[in-house]
């Protein structure tokens, strides 16, 4: 609602709060709940395991480049290879970010138009039929080219940071390595750092495609821009950001606390991750060749 229509809900976070409560009703805070859910659903599911996939591939392929290059032995370049943990993780997250924009921007097409304009179709499927026919599968896509300025950035500062934060914190308080409790209150504060700072740096493009998508238009993303800065200037840009930053950082810490969670409780460690993750790349390289 803040970001598309600015010119009404201008009042903060609990006078908007409270506008769209009186004026529209409690349920109008649960439009586009469906394709949300499925959208971060699908698209968190692939970033995890995407990501996670890419980061051994990509530590694979340096180790044996370096191993090549330097005629040296498999332990020695690996460890050479430990110096670029940061480059390694930048690198797979934005790989996986670029995959997961063609699966994320059609549910949130889907999501803005249905929280634009309620009266749009009754349901999730009728939003869905009615923007193909009236505008094309493609339709669903467009916004593509502005998703990877959202969520490449958004992906990668939010595995960076979270992977960063929390080594400090478990170097810090080694006490945690071992005490369950401990490693997910440390899960949960790197996943809220972390999904501050992926809100921050990918709301500009959030914006954006809000505006894209909000109603039915032949605009470019250029175009798009060029009427955000006429409406509100550069400012227009910041446009929802504390919303995001409280949702993301629910959001993105409640997934990495699941997933250590679900991974703690089936007694899955790291080096078991890394044992199946070799298994599967070594079965996907069997199958291409």
């Amino acid at each position: 609602k803040v970001q598309t229509k600015p010119e009404t809900y201008n009042q903060g976070i609990i006078g908007t709060f409270k506008k769209v409560w009186v004026e529209e009703g409690p349920a109008t805070l649960f439009d586009g709940w469906e394709p949300t859910f499925l959208g971060f659903f699908v698209g968190g599911a692939a970033a995890f395991f995407l990501t996670e996939y890419f980061r051994r591939s990509y530590t694979t392929l340096a180790t044996s480049m370096i191993m090549t290059a330097q005629s040296t032995s498999e332990i020695t370049a690996t460890s050479i290879t430990s110096n670029f943990e940061i480059p390694l993780i930048i690198a797979s997250a934005a790989t996986s970010g670029f995959i997961c924009c063609f699966l994320l921007a059609p549910f949130d097409a889907i999501r803005v138009r249905t929280v634009a304009q309620p009266d749009y179709a009754d349901n999730i499927f009728g939003v869905v039929s009615r923007m193909v026919q009236e505008e094309g599968l493609a339709s669903l896509f467009s916004a593509v080219p502005v998703w990877f300025l959202k969520e490449v950035p958004y992906n990668v500062m939010k595995f960076l940071v979270f992977d960063t934060s929390t080594e400090y914190l478990l170097q810090a308080y080694p006490v945690a390595r071992e005490d369950i409790r401990l490693s997910l209150l440390v899960s949960l504060v790197g996943g809220t750092l972390g999904g501050i700072a992926a809100t921050i740096v990918s709301n500009p493009a959030d914006v954006v495609v809000s505006e894209l998508k909000k109603a039915k238009t032949d605009i470019s993303p250029f175009e798009a821009v060029d009427i955000l800065l006429k409406r509100s200037g550069p400012a227009a840009f910041a446009k929802g950001i504390q919303l995001r930053m409280i949702f993301y950082s629910l959001l993105v810490s409640l997934q990495f606390l699941l997933y250590d969670a679900i991974r703690l409780a089936l007694g899955v460690g790291t080096d078991d991750m890394k044992l199946y993750l070799n298994v599967l790349g070594a079965a996907l390289s069997e199958t291409s060749n």
